[in-house]
């Protein structure tokens, strides 16, 4: 697919070409956030509404697509294409150019891009989950410690994850903060753990406990045998977040929002924040931090989505690039912009 003369095919046939990445674009939305109305689509798709429709009467008339009054949905046969469909989209979208120059950029093994922006649409943070569960499949064995933080495109990860091998023990990469429980560590882990039909040890304990604490807490049977795990994990999955929106979540002070603000603070991960060049200019209480969770010899594997979100990511990976890399098509540009 990669190597297919797309070029010369637009030279030879552009208003078919024009045709097809449409009717595999909106096969590739409605597969995602269907039951969808075409004119909500044609949002999502930046394409007019004409355009879209004739796209959807022409898949409907070959029995790929479902009109309901809900809104259009794939049938069978059109959902059993998807996976080829959307490898046609990866290809229109010059996502394989993106993986290629990033992981050449950043010094990262596997880059996935998804096409789309996630801050357009919440299916594109769907489809980010569905890619960085595809790839945890791929690199976990039977008998691993697998390690996740929380967050939203965690919680698509874990939701999204199939049984994997077995003997494979989840635990979660930090503590808890904010107010949403369903996509606090503990609640991702064992989300994971579930549809792994894997075996999972909570931690119970809130990110910003100071060492002291930590050490305290430690004495607790349960939450020793949660930390030796974590310390361990052979794989470690979690997000990329914004300074400025995740110093919010954690509580801090204005004050200590503005002074973070000065220090030139982009990205955060694990309770360190980054710069733009990836130095570490502040290093918060943290669960993962304060006792090291991260073993040396360990898999890295991010998933963050969205244009917003373009300088904390390359701040995180300046600092120490994951082994994988899960992004969407907007921030992977902005990034490759950014390099360059």
């Amino acid at each position: 697919m990669n190597d297919f003369p797309w070029g010369t095919l637009q030279q030879i046939a552009p208003d078919q070409v024009r045709d097809i990445v449409c009717r595999a674009m909106v096969m590739d939305h409605v597969g995602t956030t269907a039951p969808i109305g075409r004119r909500m689509l044609s949002g999502y798709l930046g394409l007019p509404e004409r355009e879209v429709r004739a796209a959807a009467d022409a898949l409907r008339d070959e029995g790929l697509l479902i009109y309901q009054p809900t809104g259009m949905m794939l049938s069978p046969e059109g959902q059993a294409m998807l996976p080829q469909v959307r490898a046609l989209c990866r290809a229109f979208s010059g996502a394989n150019d993106l993986e290629a120059q990033l992981s050449r950029a950043l010094g990262i093994e596997h880059v996935t891009v998804v096409p789309g922006d996630a801050d357009a649409s919440r299916g594109v943070l769907r489809e980010c989950g569905r890619a960085a569960a595809q790839r945890l499949r791929q690199m976990v064995k039977g008998g691993m410690t697998v390690a996740i933080s929380g967050g939203s495109t965690m919680y698509e990860l874990a939701r999204l994850m199939t049984p994997g091998p077995a003997n494979v023990m989840v635990v979660p990469a930090r503590g808890g903060f904010g107010t949403s429980t369903a996509i606090q560590a503990d609640s991702v882990a064992e989300e994971l753990a579930r549809n792994m039909k894997a075996t999972c040890k909570l931690c119970h304990l809130p990110d910003g406990l100071n060492a002291h604490a930590l050490e305290e807490m430690q004495k607790l049977p349960d939450i020793a045998e949660t930390i030796r795990l974590m310390r361990s994990a052979d794989i470690v999955v979690h997000g990329i977040g914004r300074a400025d929106e995740m110093s919010r979540r954690r509580g801090m002070t204005a004050r200590q929002q503005e002074e973070l603000a000065a220090l030139g603070a982009q990205g955060e991960a694990l309770g360190d924040f980054f710069d733009e060049q990836g130095a570490i200019v502040q290093s918060n209480p943290s669960v993962s931090t304060e006792l090291r969770t991260r073993n040396p010899g360990a898999r890295t594997l991010w998933a963050a989505a969205g244009s917003r979100k373009t300088m904390a990511i390359l701040a995180a990976a300046r600092h120490q690039p994951p082994h994988s890399l899960v992004i969407d098509e907007a921030a992977a540009r902005q990034m490759i912009k950014h390099l360059t």
